[in-house]
């Protein structure tokens, strides 16, 4: 293998999980009187809106007073309740993983994904053999090393524990704590993993067969494009 570290997107990369994620937005229109539009739910790209954006194709529409109760309803309900039926890795992943593996490549995920759902579905899918370890904004809540991930505000204030941190910012923390000499590449299906890259002066595999958009993906220029899994094993033996 060219690489001594595959860093891993989650969500639309490793794994297929938009159906399981559209389930807890669906039960948490359905509390509150409404359901998604179905034009805007038959596009799984626009999993990748704000929390904002989703609320509002709610129908019948929502007073903007619910959205607080909304976005509190789809994190209970998707880290705590959902046993995550549809979340399956994408076909030929599993075989990639396990023969990176047994060649010494670390395995290692870096999402925004919230951390209590990420492990929850690692351990009852039994994957979470496959990996060195992951890193989510909810790995450094309540931890004093959450100041270096996080820039002061102009003037010069640590911001509180628990902000939300960037993908750039985990790949930062990565690369400081992890990465010094070693041969890492990133692997992930949006245009803001090709920029949270490029700002850690990393190689970014694409992929093309997630839920991003991929129009976006390729005007961001990652450093390679692929459309399923055999691509990117011969692209960590070959190289880029």
């Amino acid at each position: 293998m060219k690489y001594d570290i595959v860093l891993w997107d989650f969500d639309g990369t490793l794994a297929n999980t938009g159906q399981d994620v559209w389930g807890s937005l669906e039960y948490a229109a359905r509390v509150l009187g409404g359901e998604i539009r179905k034009q805007f739910r038959a596009d799984d790209s626009n999993l990748g809106k704000s929390m904002e954006e989703i609320f509002l194709a709610i129908e019948p529409a929502l007073d903007d007073g619910l959205q607080e109760k909304f976005e509190e309803l789809v994190k209970v309900h998707y880290r705590t309740l959902h046993e995550f039926p549809q979340t399956v890795l994408y076909p030929g992943m599993e075989k990639l993983l396990n023969d990176l593996k047994a060649e010494g490549v670390m395995n290692f995920i870096i999402t925004l994904k919230p951390q209590e759902a990420l492990e929850r579905i690692l351990t009852n899918k039994g994957w979470a053999r496959y990996f060195s370890g992951w890193l989510s904004p909810d790995s450094f809540v309540n931890a004093d090393r959450v100041y270096r991930l996080s820039e002061a505000d102009p003037e010069g204030n640590l911001p509180r524990v628990g902000r939300i941190c960037t993908k750039s910012q985990l790949i930062a923390y990565f690369l400081k704590e992890t990465g010094e000499g070693k041969r890492i590449i990133y692997v992930g299906d949006t245009y803001s993993d090709v920029e949270a890259c490029e700002d850690n002066g990393l190689d970014c595999i694409g992929v093309t067969y997630g839920d991003g958009d991929t129009q976006a993906l390729l005007a961001a220029k990652p450093a390679a494009v692929v459309a399923d899994v055999d691509m990117i094993g011969k692209l960590l033996k070959e190289g880029i």
